[in-house]
């Protein structure tokens, strides 16, 4: 998936830092916003006004940022760190689905039906910054305006063919390329290139793909020594984003 050039006022070059160099709440969101895929056409303008709606929420880590079966009033952009989101069935048994870093979401099924209840609750991975979005006043903000309503469209198509494409990997990728295609997923969300951390262990991608950890590592380990990414301490850096899209393939949804 071939990343767009950035628009005109997306990217941190054209922001000016608040008093003392340093930038505002409201441009560090503006930012990640820019860089994001999940952002689509959407016009400087839009971002603009989006970012000034959102707040910034500090977390540690493991920190429970949303407990599941309850009702969700907003949802979340991440700026820096991580979210492990976990399924939780009603037995109370726990499995571990996804990991998503920088530029991705979280709960954008709110912006479908504020006060919706989803199975899954999610905790911060490392230090993590987050981007806070109050579902109502988007919707006083924005209302019917067909900048929102494209974006909330875009945001929530690419969320289903993102799952899709996982659960297609599942059936017919072998581990070594389902395993890049992950990888590769969550790394076209920051929409950078290169050194991109992730926040994901071996235990994590392990569960995710429903492989041992062992096999998990040796297929890592290739990945390292071929360049693609380097391995640390609950992280993968990816170095070249050329060389693991060799390893996914092709048409990979951003998660």
């Amino acid at each position: 998936m071939t990343q767009s050039a950035p628009r005109p006022g997306s990217d941190a070059s054209g922001d000016v830092a608040a008093p003392g160099g340093r930038l505002s709440d409201t441009q560090r969101i503006r930012i990640v916003l820019g860089r994001s895929p999940h952002t689509g056409n959407a016009s400087g303008e839009f971002l603009d006004r989006l970012a000034a709606l959102g707040r910034i929420q500090s977390s540690e880590d493991g920190e429970l940022i949303h407990s599941a079966w309850r009702p969700i009033h907003r949802f979340w952009m991440i700026l820096s760190g991580g979210l492990r989101v976990t399924a939780v069935s009603s037995d109370g048994t726990e499995r571990t689905i996804a990991v998503l870093g920088e530029g991705s979401y979280y709960a954008a099924g709110s912006l479908v039906k504020d006060g919706m209840s989803i199975k899954s609750e999610v905790h911060s991975v490392g230090e993590t910054q987050l981007a806070v979005f109050d579902v109502m006043q988007l919707e006083q903000e924005f209302g019917s305006d067909k900048g929102f309503e494209q974006y909330r469209r875009a945001l929530l198509y690419q969320r289903f063919w993102a799952m899709a494409d996982i659960y297609r990997d599942v059936l017919v990728a072998p581990l070594p390329q389902r395993l890049a295609r992950r990888l590769l997923g969550q790394a076209l969300t920051a929409g950078r290139d290169p050194d991109i951390e992730l926040r994901v262990t071996q235990s994590d991608l392990a569960t995710m793909l429903g492989a041992s950890r062992s096999r998990v590592n040796a297929v890592l380990r290739q990945l390292e020594a071929d360049g693609a990414i380097r391995l640390g301490y609950r992280q993968i850096v990816i170095q070249d984003l050329a060389l693991l899209r060799q390893a996914a393939g092709s048409d990979v949804m951003p998660i």
